[in-house]
């Protein structure tokens, strides 16, 4: 089988808002709408020096030998998109990838769709390693966002997004990304502790806790509902947050009668409360974990 391995720019386009559009214009105008978002894409990645490689559903998958091409791809794009009904979730990556069989392969791709699937409609996620690809001119562009966890990974990622045009460093807190406002006010240092039966663990900023049914996890439950690397506490930039990437979910609770169910989200943290994976807290075979927010 004929491979060819490069490093490479990776863009990840996902098409968003379509539903209510078949709702509201019927199966074929909503489909010709969408098509035409899809083409309009293709378009842009090809006129920026992009080679298009599939398109699945409603996203686009592209590959860019120089970074700064697909930067004015998804400038492009995301300025194209707020003219219509549509809008995409878009992730940058960068990184070695292997071609074969007319796909791309790696872990870069896998990256790059964990963006794309983390971005709120209309946003852009770039990673660190695209952002120290690019030249310093064009990094100016970008703003940094938060620190970030991703599915099967142990280290957090730097996280930048397109800079506003207002240059302002800040981002609205979303349940998905859990990112936090990175204005300049005084880092607030906290501990977060956690306990689960004879099982003590803390972390601080920029640290994390594990915690599932695998034996390399810092906390370990070991019950078959619960997935082997279940979810993720950690602080980062003063906010303490669990990162669910679990297949069961995780319930939380942070007060009485206020329990929320969460499954590959992420979650911020406030005070003292509970955590219980994949079963309701109140329910006996419940494993519960408690959590406390200390400030240092």
């Amino acid at each position: 089988m004929d491979q060819e391995r490069l490093l490479a720019a990776v863009l990840l386009a996902d098409v968003v808002g379509s539903t209510p559009l078949y709702e509201r214009m019927g199966d074929a105008a909503a489909l010709q709408q969408v098509s035409d978002c899809l083409d309009a894409i293709r378009d842009i990645v090809a006129r920026h020096g992009g080679d298009f490689i599939y398109s699945k559903g409603d996203d686009v998958l592209s590959l860019f030998e120089r970074p700064e091409g697909a930067l004015r791809a998804v400038c492009q794009i995301s300025s194209q998109l707020t003219k219509g009904p549509l809008s995409a979730r878009i992730g940058l990556h960068f990184g070695a990838v292997i071609r074969a069989r007319g796909a791309v392969f790696g872990d870069v791709v896998n990256v790059t769709a964990r963006l794309s699937t983390t971005a709120n409609p209309g946003e852009v996620l770039i990673s660190q390693s695209f952002f120290e690809a690019l030249s310093a001119g064009n990094r100016s562009a970008l703003r940094l966002l938060d620190k970030m966890a991703f599915k099967g990974k142990q280290e957090l990622f730097d996280v930048y997004t397109l800079g506003s045009d207002d240059g302002a460093f800040s981002t609205q807190t979303t349940i998905r990304g859990a990112f936090t406002d990175r204005r300049s006010a005084p880092l607030r240092q906290i501990n977060l502790v956690i306990r689960y039966g004879d099982q003590l663990r803390s972390c601080r900023n920029n640290e994390f806790v594990t915690i599932g049914r695998s034996p390399e996890c810092d906390i370990v439950v070991e019950r078959p509902w619960v997935s082997r690397h279940h979810a993720t506490f950690t602080i980062s930039n003063g906010r303490a947050r669990l990162v669910e990437r679990s297949s069961s979910g995780t319930f939380v609770s942070m007060g009485p009668g206020h329990e929320v169910f969460v499954r590959r989200e992420d979650i911020l943290l406030f005070g003292s409360g509970v955590v219980s994976p994949g079963l309701r807290s109140s329910l006996s075979d419940a494993q519960v974990l408690h959590y406390e927010i200390v400030s240092d």
